[in-house]
């Protein structure tokens, strides 16, 4: 580790925290929290977490900041100021902070100091995947074979989380049986435009194939490099995104049509799932996908592990691909799936 480098990002970090607290414009607040997540992606990479980096990028600087600008874009751009009691809701925020910071600090001085070699977790769970995943899996990435194989329930239900979370958003902010005036207004009075660009259009148009084609990449090649499921799923997703943000909603959905992706979330668990549940036909437990080698032909129980992660990666990737893209329409159009952005 470069302990400059890592203090000179912390720093960093601790202004982007400051600043996204103390500004007035909820865009502006969006963009520094968007610039945090690169600063933390930056800061993952130095210290070797290059997955995590890898997914904090893509989520925390990517999506989720174009998620935040499409709520801003349907609010007031600016926070009103309170004429009264100003002064004590700081005080109770600062009070609130100041409690669960010190709470915080408590429980950390339990942990065990930082790369201590005697940690419970360095003398047993952490040697045994380094060592053996190898052999276990036939996967180099060890955060994949963890991720897929060792706790793949773990992800199974996370994925399953992101799903429910997905549905959710869309049952709660979609809205059928009637339009929105076309001659409505913002709530600064301005007329509701559509903005366009010839040169935004044809960028997007010639960046899209190559944005789903490294999407594609970092899933299938998530055994041997950072990336997985996960990543390439977000990257997919926002492939997408971007020719709602250049061209309309009504391209997107042209392409990616609604009860299209309501399908292709649920697909992607019952995909997972589905992978664990003949393991239990052919007789081991749930996701035990050694015993996949009896169906698979040509393969050990080693590389039938190895495959079945790949199977698994696909379904997360369009279990999370179909969920941005839902979420983005529903956050962009207030639920109309009539104009975006």
């Amino acid at each position: 580790m470069i302990w400059c480098f890592d203090f000179i990002i912390l720093l960093m970090l601790v202004t982007c925290a400051f600043a996204a607290i103390w500004s007035k414009g909820l865009l502006s607040a969006g963009m520094i929290l968007s610039a945090y997540s690169f600063l933390m992606a930056l800061l993952w990479t130095e210290m070797g977490a290059v997955d995590v980096a890898f997914t904090e990028a893509a989520v925390g600087a990517g999506v989720s900041t174009v998620f935040m600008i499409a709520v801003v874009y349907h609010t007031r751009r600016f926070i009103q100021p309170r004429r009264y009691g100003r002064m004590f809701f700081k005080l109770m925020g600062l009070l609130a902070t100041l409690i669960l910071g010190g709470l915080s600090l408590y429980a950390a001085s339990d942990f065990p100091s930082w790369a201590d070699p005697s940690e419970p977790a360095s003398l047993h769970v952490a040697p045994y995947y380094i060592e053996n995943t190898i052999r276990d899996t036939a996967v180099p990435n060890v955060v994949t074979s963890v991720l897929a194989d060792y706790r793949g329930f773990d992800t199974m239900f996370e994925t399953t989380v992101i799903l429910t979370a997905g549905l959710v958003a869309h049952a709660v902010l979609r809205r059928l049986g009637r339009r929105r005036d076309p001659n409505r207004k913002t709530n600064d009075g301005r007329p509701v435009e559509a903005h366009t660009s010839i040169v935004v259009q044809r960028i997007a148009r010639i960046m899209v194939p190559f944005i789903q084609l490294y999407a594609l990449y970092v899933v299938a090649h998530g055994h041997h490099s950072p990336g997985g499921g996960f990543q390439g799923g977000v990257i997919l997703g926002a492939s997408f995104i971007l020719v709602g943000l250049a061209y309309n909603i009504q391209t997107v959905l042209a392409r990616f049509s609604e009860p299209l992706g309501v399908l292709l979330a649920n697909t992607g668990v019952l995909l997972y799932a589905g992978i664990g549940v003949a393991c239990m036909v052919l007789g081991a437990n749930f996701l035990d996908y050694g015993i996949l080698s009896r169906v698979l032909p040509g393969t050990s129980p080693v590389m039938a592990r190895s495959h079945a992660m790949l199977g698994v990666e696909i379904g997360v990737a369009i279990a999370v691909s179909a969920i941005m893209v839902s979420i983005y329409i529903n956050t962009a159009s207030k639920g109309y799936h009539d104009q975006g952005l």
